[in-house]
């Protein structure tokens, strides 16, 4: 029942396939929506008045959940580009407990800010290979096992300490050898190794069609940066339901183009590929685009956001009971979360116009 996490976990968006030129600026988005994304009239309606609507898109597999979401933002989109490159601000407004961006070069540092829930630590203590209620590899278990005196007074310091240690190499190893490099986790009976669960979400089949030069970035990482391209990695912990969830993150924003350039709208595109998660997640991908909104030009945009992800305990005589009541909480769930997007972002753009 721990999957119930999901209640309030995925996020991400998809790119918008091109339209017919002859159509009004409006119907274009329409139009894709419920062409593309099967929408309704109704949902569509809804989506151009300013509510978040966000239904299931097609599953590679029983372990994947994959949520696409969209709701229309009273912001200029520059004005929202730059909120998120404030992530740590951005994030705690919409209600995340921990959020530390990493500095250019990285440093340890960083994750200062970081301190797993009590229990997680307790957790810790018992972690041994195919047997560990947070996701690790084997020889970190091992790690602390040995290295954290757990009787001590300090142990949970310790335990705090070995982590962030731990999730700096990780992180180190993601930026020069990408997913491939990193080790796989060991608290199941089998070996989940992030670049082939990564490869399963088959990413590039309707998420990223439309943008070929992030589509090849993201699926080659470590790879030559596309000129509009920016990276900046950071990491964070949600409350999801039944734990507290600490992820970290590499984010790709994508000046697609400036406004009118493009048939389809696209401005920008803001790809998030996961490098680590404590639970649930084996991988998760997600993408946000942003799209003009002709009615409002330069003052209001279009967010779409999608996300794919394979998560444990999905298959099995339980994973079938579980699993349409997980992708049923993870719609909602993206619903709610575009919903806090927008009065956030909408209300930071007000604040910063009042200051100027």
């Amino acid at each position: 029942m721990r999957l119930q996490w999901l209640a309030g976990a995925l996020v991400a968006v998809i790119a918008v396939a091109p339209v017919e030129p002859s159509q009004a600026p409006d119907a274009k988005v329409q139009t894709w929506l419920r062409d593309t994304k099967g929408f309704s009239d109704s949902d569509v309606r809804l989506v151009t008045e300013g509510h978040a609507v966000a239904r299931q898109l097609t599953l590679a597999g029983p372990e994947e959940v994959s949520i696409f979401g969209a709701v229309r933002i009273d912001a200029p989109p520059a004005a929202f580009i730059s909120q998120l490159r404030d992530i740590q601000a951005y994030e705690h407004r919409l209600g995340v407990l921990q959020v530390g961006k990493f500095h250019d070069p990285p440093r340890l540092e960083d994750l200062d800010g970081l301190a797993l829930d009590r229990e997680d630590l307790q957790a810790l203590e018992h972690c041994r290979p195919t047997d560990c209620d947070l996701q690790l590899p084997a020889g970190m278990m091992r790690r602390f096992a040995s290295e954290v005196p757990w009787g001590a007074p300090d142990a949970f310091v310790q335990a705090n300490r070995l982590f962030r240690e731990m999730l700096f190499d990780r992180f180190q190893r993601y930026r020069t050898g990408g997913l491939a490099a990193l080790e796989p986790y060991d608290d199941g009976p089998t070996p989940v190794p992030a670049a082939e669960e990564f490869r399963r979400l088959q990413v590039t089949k309707d998420l990223l069609p439309a943008l070929p030069h992030l589509a090849a970035y993201v699926t080659s990482f470590p790879a030559p940066t596309p000129p509009g391209l920016e990276d900046f990695y950071y990491w964070n912990m949600g409350e999801f339901g039944m734990k507290p969830t600490t992820r970290l993150n590499h984010v790709s924003l994508y000046r697609v183009a400036p406004a009118g350039a493009r048939p389809d709208g696209i401005r920008f595109a803001i790809a998030t590929t996961q490098i680590y998660s404590t639970h649930y997640f084996s991988t998760t991908f997600e993408l946000r685009t942003v799209v003009d909104d002709a009615a409002n030009p330069g003052q209001g945009f279009y967010l779409f956001y999608a996300s794919r992800s394979r998560v444990n305990g999905l298959t099995g005589f339980i994973g079938t009971l579980i699993r349409p009541i997980v992708r049923s909480r993870a719609r909602s769930g993206m619903e709610r979360y575009l919903s806090i997007t927008k009065s956030a972002v909408e209300a930071e753009t007000r604040k910063q116009g009042s200051s100027e």
